[in-house]
């Protein structure tokens, strides 16, 4: 059976996107809320902020979790180049941001035809 997961498909990443979205959308009041989570100039926090500010108090925040993926990455590529001399780019993958940057590309293939390489 296969690996399938839906989270990691294009789909799944727009969903989570368009959860990040909500979240954003979405205050919780301070009267909600412990006395350390209270906002006092906006009389609430939104649900994003609140993911964040236990993030930090977890301890590993969403960028240390990127460049923990990333560095696992590194020592897989540095390991399989010692053993084979080359490398099979097999890591971790966010597919969302190759599919933005691959369709960037496309974009920007159509704005620069032939005559604008040759001058």
């Amino acid at each position: 059976m296969s690996d399938y997961k839906f989270e990691n498909t294009v789909g799944g990443k727009l969903v989570k996107e368009l959860e990040a979205a909500i979240k954003e959308c979405i205050v919780v009041p301070n009267s909600w809320l412990p006395e350390n989570f209270h906002d006092k100039v906006r009389d609430g926090r939104t649900l994003a902020r609140l993911d964040q500010m236990c993030d930090t108090m977890d301890s590993e925040t969403e960028h240390r979790k990127v460049k923990n993926l990333k560095a696992e990455n590194v020592e897989n590529y540095r390991r399989q180049f010692e053993a084979h001399d080359r490398i099979e780019y097999n890591g971790h993958v966010d597919e969302l941001q190759l599919y933005k940057n691959e369709l960037a590309m496309v974009i920007a293939g159509n704005l620069i035809d032939s005559d604008d390489l040759l001058e």
